[in-house]
């Protein structure tokens, strides 16, 4: 919107949303100097960004070198690298590779993990090592992502003013169409604010924007397991603004249940093997699991590539204008039911934020109709609405594979081929989601947000998943954190370092 004064108000930094990026920064920009207001829609009560719903895991490249080449490969499809920023691509390695030094420096605490790239195929995978974070300086009273709580505290610490409750409307610029300030809306009362230096867009992806998924995500429906406030306003502000957009059409993706009967309309990651992470267990037998579609046919080695298995969902049936692997069905026994939660709780919507209060034994989801459940496999796909024949061949035949130690049709890991038995047989449906979406404004090395017409639009930054650099392809469990405290320093620092009209 153009509008070049009068300002209710003016600093220098006004940086919008206080998730992970936006705390850094804030942080950032004030150590540099500047004075910083953070602009959050959130009331601070219950204040739940996508940063809070984090396990904690953050990536760092341990070879820069080898992660410049890791993440170039991700966007190479049938060979073809398609168009991507070499300097992007470095300055992420390269600021990324330093979050343990700035951790250290802030008082931050960590451990390393033996998890490296997920797309083994790619070159330079081993080059990045994943970290997590543990709990240290969060506000009392807080629950949830150690890193987000962590960096909630260096706000506090540093008395960095956040306007809680008040949404940005509008990036206000001047004839030229550079950034001069926000529009923002609190109980009903517009305020302008002009900055000195520079404006910097951290309010997170539009996974729960309805409208903007329809629009963007190549299928339907996808369900998210973050925040309820993520519904695309720094898309609509950057576009107002001129910005060009990119990496709309993909992101992190997983199979994930959605139970709406609890009050949160979001999804929920599951946890196949009761392990409670990602992978089987390693001292006990991974209980028996299956996917199948709509056919009751097996179509991936369960549970499919961490956050890239909604790109196994993608095919369409032209001939009936149906997307036969949604919803995809999760096919268990009585061993899997009484092993631990179906879903994750150490984060996610039924982690310490809350959202849900998962019952320790599966028994409460299961009055509630959450879970299907039957006598017999044949039972259970009449009460799934799938063929019985179909699926009872089909469990037969992965009890075979089970019996021969091979998965001879998609090569699931053998030591996670224990067979489907016993009096009692369960189901879930699985939608395709995740954790957040990746569009949004394209960014370059210096955080700044690209022109639609060219070059950069003056004094406007971004950081987090809004932009995000991920294209096709997601590096590995903590690649958003990672790039929200890499990114967040970058905009921080080159923020302050802006002038607003020779200000």
């Amino acid at each position: 919107m153009h509008h070049t004064g009068p300002f209710d108000r003016t600093v220098d930094v006004v940086v919008l949303g206080l998730g992970d990026a936006g705390a850094v920064a804030a942080v950032t920009a004030h150590d540099a100097g500047a004075e910083v207001l953070v602009v959050e829609k959130q009331q601070a009560a219950g204040h739940r960004p996508n940063s809070r719903y984090a396990a904690g895991f953050f990536l760092v490249p341990e070879d820069l070198e080898g992660a410049v080449a890791y993440l170039s490969a991700m966007y190479a499809v049938n060979g073809e690298l398609s168009t991507v920023d070499p300097a992007l691509i470095r300055a992420w390695a390269e600021e990324a590779a330093a979050n343990p030094a700035w951790l250290d420096r802030h008082g931050g605490t960590y451990v390393k993990m033996n998890i490296h790239g997920e797309h083994p195929s790619l070159p330079g995978h081993e080059s990045i090592r994943v970290y997590k974070a543990q709990p240290s300086g969060s506000p009392e009273g807080y629950t949830g992502c150690p890193m987000h709580g962590f960096l909630r505290g260096l706000i506090a610490e540093r008395a960095i003013e956040v306007r809680y409750g008040t949404a940005a409307r509008w990036l206000l610029t001047d004839a030229a169409g550079a950034v001069v300030g926000v529009e923002t809306e609190c109980d009903g009362q517009v305020r302008r604010i002009g900055v000195r230096r520079g404006v910097v867009l951290a309010v997170g992806g539009y996974e729960s924007s309805e409208r903007l998924k329809r629009q963007y995500l190549p299928i339907s429906p996808a369900h998210f397991y973050g925040t309820e406030h993520n519904t695309g306003d720094g898309i609509t502000m950057a576009i107002e603004a001129g910005a060009e957009l990119w990496h709309m059409n993909v992101w992190p993706g997983h199979f994930v249940a959605r139970f709406p009967g609890g009050g949160y309309t979001g999804g929920t990651g599951i946890d196949l093997w009761g392990s409670g992470r990602f992978g089987p267990p390693d001292d006990v037998r991974a209980p028996g699991s299956i996917f199948v579609d709509g056919t009751a046919r097996r179509f991936i080695r369960e549970p499919g590539r961490q956050h890239a298995a909604n790109l196994e969902l993608l095919a369409m049936d032209a001939d009936s204008l149906t997307y036969p692997r949604i919803p995809t069905w999760w096919i268990f026994d009585q061993e899997r039911f009484e092993r631990a939660t179906l879903v994750p709780t150490y984060s996610g919507p039924a982690g310490p934020v809350g959202d849900y209060t998962w019952s320790e034994d599966n028994v409460a989801e299961l009055r509630e109709g959450w879970i299907q459940s039957a006598g017999s496999v044949k039972e259970l796909a009449v009460v799934c609405g799938l063929d019985p024949a179909a699926l009872e061949r089909t469990v037969a035949r992965y009890n075979e594979h089970c019996a021969n130690g091979v998965d001879a049709d998609f090569g699931r890991d053998p030591v996670t081929l224990t067979p489907l038995g016993g009096d009692r047989y369960y189901a879930v449906p699985l939608w395709p989601g995740g954790s957040h979406t990746v569009g949004g404004p394209r960014r370059d090395a210096n955080a700044r947000v690209a022109s639609i017409r060219g070059g950069s639009i003056s004094h406007l930054y971004s950081a987090g998943e809004l932009g995000s650099l991920h294209g096709l392809l997601y590096p590995t469990g903590g690649g958003s954190i990672a790039e929200c405290l890499a990114f967040g320093r970058i905009a921080g620092r080159n923020a302050a370092a802006d002038r607003v009209g020779g200000s």
